[in-house]
């Protein structure tokens, strides 16, 4: 399970948003790390960024309480990390709205969706080699010299909230074979919040910017990020967050209410992840 101290350094990777192999410090306010010679990644809007940071903090208290026994403690943290969901959804329903749709002629190349798609994929791995550091007690932090910053861009920042719901479903998964009662009870609704914004998300994005035919999503400027860059990279996190939910159904040792729980999350995510194909296939890196 992901502690705290593990946990909040990918948070604050995920509000940066490009994750390379060091992801980030782990301290709160000190620089984002990224690889050397490399540039700066973006920071994202404060409006989902300060939500975000708090959502995973809360989260990872919550599975450090589960992790120490102490299940009592984890119903506050919890709590928590669903507010702080909401402000992060409510942060993005406010970029997405305030920023007009990039025109047709703009949108971006193949190329440039799998950027966000390898992004994605870092993510996955950056969560994955936090657990493994955690257990061995190594830092898997990089750092690296400071750049002036840079905000993102609207599909950028949104991006960040997608995998922000990322880390909360998967943490809450993680802690449904130790929980039971009404602490399940608790756990569920947090991974339930999650799922249920990300569907949410996904519906105003494609209302707000409606996926551009193929022929128009060709040959365009780098330097322009749309969402029919970004979203691709949401079925990556999907992806990985339904492996371990599959995972955790064949463990026998998770109690049938948690089996319960799974398998209706599981549904929920392979219907979201219909959308997303749908709406933006996915992309093969060359």
């Amino acid at each position: 399970m992901v502690s705290r101290r593990t946990m909040l350094p990918l948070a604050l990777a995920g509000l940066a948003v490009a994750l390379p192999a060091g992801a980030a410090q782990a301290a709160s306010g000190g620089p984002v790390a990224h690889s050397s010679g490399g540039d700066a990644p973006p920071l994202t809007p404060a409006v989902v960024a300060v939500p975000l940071a708090r959502a995973d903090k809360a989260i990872g208290n919550a599975a450090d309480a589960v992790e120490a026994g102490n299940g009592a403690q984890a119903v506050g943290p919890l709590r928590a990390s669903r507010r702080y969901m909401i402000r992060a959804y409510r942060g993005a329903k406010f970029l997405i709205a305030a920023t007009p749709p990039a025109p047709a002629e703009e949108a971006s190349a193949a190329s440039a969706t799998r950027k966000f798609v390898r992004r994605a994929r870092r993510a996955v791995k950056a969560s994955h080699a936090a657990a493994a550091a955690r257990r061995t007690g190594s830092s898997w932090a990089q750092t690296s010299q400071t750049e002036p910053p840079v905000l993102a861009d609207t599909p950028t920042a949104v991006f960040s909230v997608f995998q922000g719901q990322y880390n909360a479903a998967t943490a809450a998964v993680g802690m449904l074979a130790d929980v039971q009662g009404a602490l399940l009870a608790r756990v569920q609704t947090t991974l339930n919040t999650a799922i249920v914004l990300r569907n949410r998300l996904v519906k105003i994005v494609a209302a707000a910017s409606p996926p551009a035919p193929a022929e128009d999503a060709q040959a365009a400027q780098d330097d322009v990020t749309t969402f029919d860059i970004v979203m691709p990279g949401v079925s990556i996190l999907l992806g990985d967050e339904i492996q371990q939910m599959q995972a955790a159904q064949q463990d026998t040792s998770i109690p049938a209410a948690s089996n319960a729980v799974l398998t209706n999350a599981l549904a929920a995510d392979n219907q979201i992840m219909t959308q997303v194909n749908t709406l933006w296939p996915p992309v093969t890196e060359d």
